[in-house]
């Protein structure tokens, strides 16, 4: 006994496998990734702001040309080395500082004359304005002549109590020119520029050497 089935009939059936089939399929493959994966969880990262925060730099690729100018420059920039150059000492005449002591000068004067054989003394008042104006240009005036240079006090008993002695009462301002070993070669009385004071230094030098 022969079966036969319409064309109709078996598109149907043919149409009706394929839709179970795709519906099947299809549960099995949401109910497959639904138990296999898992949801990808996001991290949220928090990045601080603000004044505080340090700011990141990329360092520069250095190429074969900048490697080489900047080694250079640091090759210029750096100073040659300077020979300290030693000052020498002044060569101090301990005779010549005996003397003066010997002769009853201010010991001062007496180390004075023990590095120059000639000295320009300032004598002046503290409180007095022009006083000090003139000790200024006895110093100036003993660099031009290159000799030996001290200032003495008029209110200290200790600077000129010996001087007062030996001289009376003392010029204010005035300027005392010594020489070795320990004679008085000028005496200024009164205001002096460092022109006139280096003159008289220079006369005294060269009538003591």
């Amino acid at each position: 006994m022969t079966l036969s089935v319409s064309p109709p009939l078996r598109i149907a059936a043919i149409c009706a496998l394929v839709f179970t089939v795709l519906v099947f399929g299809g549960l099995r493959l949401l109910g497959g990734s639904g138990s296999d994966s898992t949801p990808a969880t996001h991290v949220i990262r928090h990045h601080r702001f603000g004044s505080g925060v340090a700011k990141k730099t990329t360092p520069a690729k250095a190429t074969g040309t900048t490697t080489h100018k900047t080694a250079a420059a640091k090759t210029h920039a750096k100073p040659m080395a300077k020979k300290a150059v030693a000052k020498p000492k002044p060569v101090v005449d301990l005779a010549a500082v005996t003397a003066a002591r010997a002769a009853g000068l201010p010991e001062p004067v007496a180390q004075a004359l023990g590095r120059s054989k000639a000295v320009v003394i300032s004598l002046y008042d503290p409180y007095s304005q022009v006083d000090g104006t003139s000790f200024a240009e006895a110093k100036a005036g003993a660099g031009l002549a290159g000799v030996g240079f001290v200032g003495l006090n008029v209110l200290s008993q200790r600077d000129v109590g010996k001087l007062t002695e030996q001289l009376g009462l003392l010029p204010d301002p005035g300027v005392l020119v010594y020489i070795r070993p320990a004679a008085l070669a000028a005496k200024i009385s009164g205001f002096a520029d460092k022109e006139t004071v280096a003159q008289a230094a220079r006369n005294a030098a060269v009538a003591g050497s």
